[in-house]
């Protein structure tokens, strides 16, 4: 099976190609859009809110997540734009990023003198590298060069019937094919992180799994929180469901069968093929900017019932990712009008009409095609364009 994409220096795949104006810290980001802005067309700002405030756990985080996105096969080329002081080096954000051998700029108001002139060389950079990426084509690659990720959100008895299965079947034929698949939510594992831990590639990644939980669970408990008093949501059990231990069930049948390869911290790449689990919350746009930065060309949101099926695009993350599409699917009959706002329908399982393997398939393909260059719903339908929010496991100083 083989999908279109753009080919990168590093051998890697683009099922885009964008032109990433990316801030080292959020006192940035109002430049990084006026670069993007001055130039249009492929050329987007990743603004987000990592700042010198964060603890260097958390900032060393940061800057391995700005490398991420560069280096995502969607990027063609990046400019990194820094103030002089930042608290999150542009320095090392660019060199990572260059280690992928794809074009690169850095730009500082310190080196540069004044805003005005590092406007200007971010423009002209942008410019270049739009033009030089606009001549690139297409090619086919084998889909074991594509990595998928997939979220979960509005979980309902009807995510756990339909869209979460037979997008676990879609990513267990992407694993036997060779690629990629990554799954995150650690608060929707617990209660069911023994049986994810069963299908470990070794006994250091069962042990990873389970310990991940376990850490995500004492954090909650440090705050005073007891996850297992504050889970279900309001949402979810008013689509039907009654404890924890039954949505994580529902979550983590998006994953398949597959033997999982091992266990990533947030944002970090993969270190080789197969399924990976990403630890990270339950917030869609972190763990999104989490799966661009580790690589994800497509991801995908599955959605159960509900309100939250009536937003034009999905909950939370208004817009998204900007240089990664998502698939979004749903799974109630009962929100049949919303039809429009996604890419497939995965009901007709409740409905007796299809089976898993059939629907999977279905979202096999689209995900090709999507990886192929055909636009999602998520892409005709975004104007909206949030900042980027960064995963924090400490406190801000």
């Amino acid at each position: 099976m083989e999908f279109m994409g753009y080919p990168r220096p590093d051998g890697s795949a683009g099922a885009r190609n964008y032109v990433a104006v990316i801030p080292a810290v959020q006192c940035g980001n109002e430049l990084a859009d006026r670069i993007a802005s001055e130039v249009g067309g492929n050329v987007v700002a990743l603004p987000h809110n990592g700042a010198c405030v964060n603890i260097k756990p958390d900032k060393d985080m940061i800057s391995r997540t700005l490398v991420g996105l560069g280096c995502n096969p969607n990027v063609a080329g990046a400019i990194i734009v820094g103030i002089g002081c930042d608290g999150i080096p542009a320095d090392p954000i660019a060199e990572g990023i260059a280690e992928s051998r794809k074009p690169v700029e850095l730009v500082t108001i310190e080196n540069e003198g004044s805003y005005e002139n590092a406007l200007a060389k971010g423009v002209r950079a942008a410019k270049q590298m739009a033009a030089d990426s606009s001549l690139l084509q297409r090619e086919a690659f084998d889909i074991s060069s594509l990595t998928f990720a997939s979220k979960c959100t509005g979980s309902t008895p009807a995510s756990i019937m339909a869209c979460n299965p037979a997008i676990g079947w879609a990513a267990d034929r992407l694993v036997e094919m060779g690629g990629t698949f990554i799954f995150s939510e650690t608060s929707e594992i617990i209660g069911a992180e023994h049986l994810l831990a069963r299908r470990g590639a070794t006994e250091e990644v069962s042990r990873r799994i389970v310990e991940v939980a376990t850490r995500m669970e004492q954090r909650m408990k440090d705050s005073g929180v007891d996850i297992r008093g504050s889970q279900p949501v309001p949402g979810n059990i008013r689509g039907g469901m009654t404890t924890l231990e039954e949505k994580s069930l529902g979550a983590i049948a998006k994953s398949g069968k597959s033997t999982i390869s091992g266990v990533l911290e947030w944002s970090e790449r993969p270190p080789g093929k197969g399924m990976y689990f990403m630890d990270g919350s339950a917030n869609t746009p972190q763990i999104f900017l989490g799966f661009a930065a580790g690589g994800s060309q497509v991801m995908s949101l599955n959605y159960g019932a509900g309100l939250p099926t009536m937003l034009h695009n999905y909950t939370v993350a208004v817009g998204g990712i900007p240089i990664a599409p998502v698939l979004k699917s749903f799974s109630s009959p009962q929100d049949m009008a919303q039809m429009d706002y996604f890419d497939i329908y995965a009901g007709t399982i409740i409905e007796g009409k299809e089976t898993i393997p059939e629907v999977g398939q279905r979202i096999l393909e689209e995900m090709v095609a999507i990886a192929s260059g055909k636009p999602c719903r998520q892409e005709m339908s975004s104007r909206y364009k949030e900042m980027m929010v960064m995963y924090y496991t400490g406190p801000l100083l």
